[in-house]
């Protein structure tokens, strides 16, 4: 469209230029035309006899002396007013209407979302409140899509932040499962994790079957009555109850017993063989499980699985390990096996085979007032003493938390009680140099021979137990047989 000159007028009725237009002749172009007008008649005589008005209003003032002036003045006057009130009554025809704009642009700017500037008549400033109602209704719309994104982008904020919380819980597990954390509080945690993800009206259980190795609590629930998972049954597939998915009749019973809630199971599996099922459900109504939430049930489902594979192999691991971790020394499920094998060989051939066994005195005490890293120390230290001062031969075990088994084939009680004397000395001198009383720690032992105290390693472990209890009881530092 070719752009139209700025000082151009166009005469359309009830236009700013016509109004404009008509202004300008009123101020200007009538009084010059009605002054020419005159002054035509005093250089031009013959337009007197053209105009008799004319005439009777430009006589020779000689003749007569107050005619001419006084029409003459009347005629400019008349003129004056005419122009003047024309003018004044066109100018504000133009400002009202354009302070009216005015007025509704400011209110509009004020408040965006109102209503929009009132149309006028035709012409400029009608083009003008068109355009800016145009304009006004283009913001609105694009305010309106504005605040779409901006819900869009806080549905999308909360649903980030939902997806970092599980992500964080999913770490928090496998952190667990990783640094070898009890199975029992794995397991709650897994539960309540799951239940918190759904908000905190939901509830998650979790349903093991009994196992030979696994040793763990076979039902446990959050925000969940643990007597009503009596029901559960333990199947391969997934079972799903919600406003589009009514129960079947196989769940039917489970759906009763929970109090027909919004339902997602998902079974557990244990080397291909389902163990286990992990639920979680609500009471709303109406409502639907989403894809994501139920492919989150099946990530912990999995994150279970693994908690129990671990721990399963943890447990071959310990009951295959020989050694004690923390001092190096054998364990007791070793140190076992190893007095049954001496005792049977001693029997068979008629040597005698003996045992020594210690505890640290005042352990508990000590262990309250110090470091865990402190008593570990500790506990090494004594597990150093012991093996030094015994020979190749010879074998020494850790017995629970404090006890110290030796293994001495070969040896009868009064020798087994001249080398347990001297694992006492040593210790009680390890320990000497320390200026806090309370770490001068020191044992007390007892011995047992086979066959005179037992034909069996438990019977040779329960005489010496009972005769170091009976020791502790009166003293400590000493050994007793």
């Amino acid at each position: 469209m070719a752009t139209r000159a700025p000082w151009r007028l166009r005469l359309l009725p009830h236009g700013m230029h016509a109004k404009l237009t008509w202004a300008f002749i009123l101020m200007s172009c009538v009084p010059i035309g009605v002054l020419l007008f005159v002054a035509a008649g005093f250089a031009f005589p013959y337009t007197r006899e053209l105009f008799p008005l004319l005439a009777r209003l430009l006589v020779d003032p000689r003749t007569d002396p107050t005619g001419a002036s006084w029409w003459l003045w009347a005629v400019i006057a008349l003129t004056v007013v005419v122009a003047t009130l024309g003018t004044v009554y066109l100018t504000m025809k133009i400002i009202e209407p354009v302070l009216q704009v005015s007025q509704e642009v400011k209110r509009l700017a004020e408040n965006p979302s109102g209503e929009g500037v009132v149309t006028m008549q035709e012409g400029e400033l009608g083009d003008l409140t068109n355009a800016v109602n145009q304009l006004t209704a283009r913001i609105r719309t694009n305010m309106a899509e504005l605040n779409q994104v901006g819900e869009r982008t806080s549905q999308i904020n909360l649903e980030i932040q939902k997806r970092m919380v599980i992500l964080a819980s999913l770490l928090q597990i496998g952190e667990c499962i990783g640094s070898g954390k009890d199975l029992e509080a794995v397991l709650d945690l897994i539960v309540e994790r799951l239940g918190s993800s759904e908000g905190p009206h939901a509830f998650s259980a979790l349903c093991l079957q009994p196992h030979e190795v696994l040793r763990v609590t076979l039902r446990r629930a959050h925000q969940l009555d643990t007597k009503r998972l009596a029901q559960v049954v333990f199947d391969a597939s997934s079972v799903r109850i919600d406003a589009d998915h009514p129960p079947t009749e196989a769940s039917k019973v489970l759906w009763e017993a929970l109090g027909r809630p919004n339902l997602v199971m998902q079974p557990v599996m244990l080397r291909s063989h389902v163990i286990g099922v992990l639920a979680i459900g609500n009471h709303r109504p109406s409502h639907v499980f989403t894809p994501e939430l139920i492919e989150l049930v099946s990530v912990f489902a999995k994150q279970t699985s693994i908690a129990l594979e671990n721990e399963l192999l943890l447990s071959k691991n310990r009951a295959l390990a020989i050694k004690d971790e923390l001092t190096g020394q054998y364990n007791e499920t070793y140190m076992r096996g190893r007095l049954e094998e001496e005792i049977k060989r001693a029997i068979a051939c008629q040597r005698p085979c003996a045992i020594a066994l210690f505890t640290i005195d005042g352990f508990e005490g000590f262990q309250r007032q110090h470091e865990a890293f402190e008593v570990e120390q500790a506990l090494k230290n004594v597990a150093k003493v012991i093996q030094e001062t015994i020979t190749d031969i010879d074998r020494v075990g850790r017995f629970n938390t404090q006890e110290f088994v030796v293994v001495l084939p070969e040896r009868n009680k009064r020798q087994a009680i001249d080398v347990a004397d001297e694992i006492r000395r040593r210790i009680a001198f390890a320990f000497a140099s320390s200026e806090d009383p309370a770490e001068q720690l020191t044992v007390s032992g007892s011995v047992a021979e086979n066959p005179i105290d037992g034909m069996t390693a438990e019977e040779l472990l329960s005489k010496a137990r009972a005769a170091i209890h009976e020791a502790a009881s009166r003293s400590h530092n000493a050994v007793v047989a």
